[in-house]
């Protein structure tokens, strides 16, 4: 086992991936719509045809000028607006589409039943503000305006305001699983949606995707889309504090271990929300003994794995010496009154140096405790200030994005350019291409992971990936690759991006599997199958700064080929670069400040 240098290029040995000051923010010039006279412009080889604004996007002029003037809306800005808006939109799809005029003004929409988008329409809405309720609860679902198989289609301007879960304020009035949605556009088996366009679109605390575009996935497999979307672009919005609200991984499940680390508020809320089915108190434990005695029904189940699922941890009281509160144990013995454990599936119970505290108890099944309850019990559909799923041609450029979840998310999407973005923020995933997504460029973009999740996620199989220019800080758990095929990594910055291992229970976060912080490095690629393979690789010319609880700054899963890490400047904690010795093709050479 030996770890990469300056100038190696072989073997090495793979991490666990499960435990694995001034904001530098450098300003992207933003794409700037023509004002006086239409324009084409080509972006990555796409071209996206834009009109002055105000006016139509597509050089096919609508029918028809509406206006909600026209259809008597509350003045008062209170009053619901639905049913004024909803009798506009059934005349555009009357007429076959046109022009819709929504002037500046307060427009609070109860979002009772979506408003029916149609093909066709563009939407100019600059000064209008779409106010969602003051108050959602459990498992509220909003949809505002929705569209099946639309195309020729454009918003304009108008904000969308709403008030998603704040763990952080004093008092919330929406539920943290209620879902909002101000914009879904869908496409059936057969249908065709292409020639999106949204701009200059704004939003504050919607709990859900503020646009959301999805293909048709093809029933029962995970990575085909059997219709695409086509021709999607949103250019120059500015959605913040939007998406599905999210908890982040083990949040709750910490402050119910280790309460005394945490506010009064936090405990409450980890006393609401954390599924309490999964925890169970320990009748008994006693000195020299190796059971755990608990009412033990329905019965636990012997561990199988040594996955989440099969995991336990002990906590909220004084343990026996040779245990440790929140670190991961395993069933080996079950009955109607205790159980046996070990530190391993099927090895010898741990007998107790000590005993059990009268309010000791313990947690079982810790993906439900700590992997799935990322997100709140309940959740609704879609992540992200947007949310593009099966989507052809897609375009994304000078958005201004922040969540209280993932920031943005763009799955199983082809030929995809992100450029001159901001992200400000994340509670979650900050830069997100989700799964089997395939010809990506993603170029000047800055983004703040501000301690959420993962930095930069680029999951399950996408291809022919390149990713250069860009600046990624302050992100709490690394850039994740996952099994990638094709995929640049270049010319980028990434600073400190692993938050989440430092020792501080309101930055880091611990791990059931040693009851301790977490350990991650800074760039990391793994397999999501068990004899899945990657590559070609090419990490060249990026800085890495990374923080002083880093684990090694890269490490590769077993499998890779084609494996190119050179000409990068390494600094601070983590500067190990791991590679797994069933990598073939490696070439790992002239990288600054590599540790030997």
């Amino acid at each position: 086992m030996r770890d990469h240098g300056g100038r190696s290029a072989v073997a090495g040995v793979p991490v666990d991936s499960s435990s694995c000051g001034d904001f530098m923010r450098f300003r992207q010039s933003r794409l700037r719509l023509v004002r006086n006279s239409a324009a084409l412009m080509a972006v990555g080889g796409m071209c996206m045809c834009f009109a002055a604004r105000g006016h139509p996007v597509f050089a096919e002029q609508p029918a028809r000028t509406f206006t909600l003037a026209s259809y008597d809306p509350p003045a008062d800005g209170r009053a619901d607006a639905t049913d004024a808006f909803a009798r506009l939109f059934a005349d555009v799809e009357t007429s076959g589409g046109g022009r819709v005029l929504i002037p500046p003004g307060m427009y609070p929409l109860a979002g009772k039943r979506p408003i029916k988008l149609t093909s066709n329409t563009d939407v100019i809405a600059d000064g209008a503000v779409f106010v969602l309720p003051h108050s959602l609860g459990d498992k509220a679902r909003i949809v505002l305006f929705a569209g099946e198989d639309v195309s020729q289609f454009s918003w304009q301007g108008g904000e969308f305001r709403g008030r998603c879960f704040d763990p952080a304020a004093e008092s919330n009035t929406w539920e943290p699983n209620a879902n909002t949605r101000p914009i879904v556009i869908t496409t059936s088996a057969h249908g065709t949606t292409r020639r999106l366009v949204f701009r200059d679109i704004r939003s504050d605390g919607v709990a859900g995707a503020v646009v959301t575009v999805l293909g048709f996935s093809r029933p029962g497999s995970e990575s085909e889309v059997a219709n695409y979307a086509t021709d999607v672009a949103l250019h120059n919005c500015t959605l913040l504090n939007s998406g599905k609200f999210m908890w982040d991984y083990g949040y709750l499940w910490q402050i119910l271990v280790w309460p005394e680390e945490h506010t009064e508020r936090e405990r409450a809320l980890a006393a609401r929300y954390f599924p309490h089915s999964l925890v169970r108190p320990i009748l008994r434990g006693d000195d020299g003994d190796d059971r755990v005695m608990i009412n033990n029904q329905p019965r636990l189940p012997i561990a199988t794995t040594a996955e989440a699922r099969d995991a336990l941890v002990f906590f909220g009281d004084t343990l026996p010496k040779n245990m440790v509160r929140g670190r991961q144990y395993f069933i080996v013995d079950s009955d109607e009154t205790h159980i046996r454990v070990a530190e391993r599936p099927g090895g010898k119970p741990i007998r107790f140096d000590g005993s059990f505290g009268p309010k000791a108890k313990l947690i079982h099944d810790h993906f439900r405790a700590f992997m799935a309850l990322y997100e709140p019990l309940g959740s609704g559909p879609g992540k992200g200030a947007f949310d593009f799923v099966g989507c052809k041609d897609v375009r994304v450029s000078g958005c201004t994005l922040s969540a209280r979840g993932d920031t943005m998310h763009i799955q199983k999407c082809r030929n995809i350019v992100f450029t001159g973005n901001q992200i400000l923020g994340s509670r979650m995933g900050a830069f997100f291409l989700a799964e089997y997504c395939r010809n990506a460029t993603v170029t000047g973009n800055t983004v703040d992971g501000t301690n959420g999740s993962r930095v930069m996620s680029v999951e399950k199989s996408c291809a022919d990936v390149t990713i250069t220019g860009n600046t990624f800080r302050n992100g709490g758990r690394g850039s994740w690759i996952n099994q990638p095929t094709n995929f640049v990594l270049a010319n980028n910055v990434f600073v400190n991006n692993t938050t989440k291992c430092e020792r501080d229970p309101r930055r880091g976060r611990k791990t059931f599997r040693t009851g301790d912080y977490e350990s991650y490095p800074e760039l990391y690629f793994t397999l999501h199958q068990s004899n899945g393979q990657y590559g070609s690789v090419v990490v060249v010319g990026n800085v890495f700064a990374t923080g002083p609880e880093c684990g090694p700054v890269m490490t590769f899963a077993p499998n890779g080929k084609g494996i190119i890490v050179r000409n990068n400047v390494v600094t601070g904690g983590g500067r190990r670069i791991v590679v797994d010795p069933a990598c073939r093709d490696v070439l790992v050479q002239d990288n600054i400040g590599v540790a030997q």
